[in-house]
């Protein structure tokens, strides 16, 4: 086996430079990467990598897949690129896609963004030729009341559920499903759908629907949405027409953030 070098170019001269050059790899990796692949990857020992891998892994920067085999960024890293992106990028690089989205349906279309356990209104657009009257996203956004609350639980880890559902589920309005056994069969069906609804549960007369931006290994941190009165928004478009505008931005919003960063 050839000496190390003792040079500040090698990738494998200093810690620091080892723990970079793997977490690189693994981020780069869309299917997770294995041990072997990794130790490639950085050049360095199997045993240089099991043990940097395991120090990822005990701090959330890495997790292991379910079969243990390979392994992925992990949560605590992801939440650091959630951070990255900031609050102009967002707004800037969605506003085209958000005003086509409320064009389409001529109701407000919207982004959630999850911040420190809370979910945010990033931004929102106006239809160019509105209704009479139009229904401003707002700014709260309880989990099990929204449609935003909901596309964006559904897709959050067992801890994180398991301690929304633990606090007060408090009902706003007589349509709020408040019993945790259904709200979890709603979170099911969101996951399925891969989109969440509010019809009236948490203002009165007022229909939301809501869709994940899903990033390399489906995490989950932004919702696009639209919002407007129930009945005039179901009176032009079936519930599914509007699912597949809205799931469309998503998938679009997550590419361009993606390429973004």
């Amino acid at each position: 086996m050839s000496k190390t070098k003792e040079n500040g170019s090698e990738k494998g001269s200093n810690p620091l430079r080892r723990i970079a050059t793997v977490l690189d790899a693994v981020a780069f990796s869309s299917s997770g990467l294995t041990l072997q692949d990794i130790a490639n990857a950085a050049q360095i020992p199997v045993s240089s990598a099991h043990r940097i891998t395991n120090t990822l892994l005990d701090v959330g920067y890495l997790e292991a897949a379910p079969n243990k085999k390979v392994y992925l960024t992990g949560p605590r890293l992801r939440r650091l690129l959630n951070l990255s992106f900031g609050d102009a990028p967002i707004e800037k690089i969605a506003s085209p896609l958000l005003t086509e989205l409320a064009n389409k349906l001529q109701e407000v279309a919207f982004i959630c963004r999850l911040v420190a356990g809370k979910i945010k209104l990033e931004a929102f657009a106006f239809p160019q030729e509105a209704p009479s009257s139009l229904i401003h996203p707002g700014y709260e956004f309880p989990f099990h009341a929204t449609a935003s609350g909901k596309a964006m639980l559904a897709f959050q880890n067992e801890d994180f559920i398991a301690d929304v559902l633990s606090a007060d589920i408090p009902r706003f309005q007589a349509g709020t499903t408040v019993d945790r056994a259904e709200i979890r069969q709603q979170l099911d069906a969101a996951r399925q759908r891969r989109y969440a609804v509010n019809d009236m549960e948490f203002d009165p007369g007022v229909f939301a629907l809501a869709a994940p931006v899903t990033f390399e290994h489906g995490d989950v941190f932004l919702t696009v949405g639209i919002v407007g009165m129930s009945a005039r928004m179901h009176s032009r478009f079936e519930e599914t027409e509007m699912a597949t505008f809205v799931k469309s931005a998503a998938g679009r919003l997550s590419h361009l953030l993606s390429s973004h960063r």
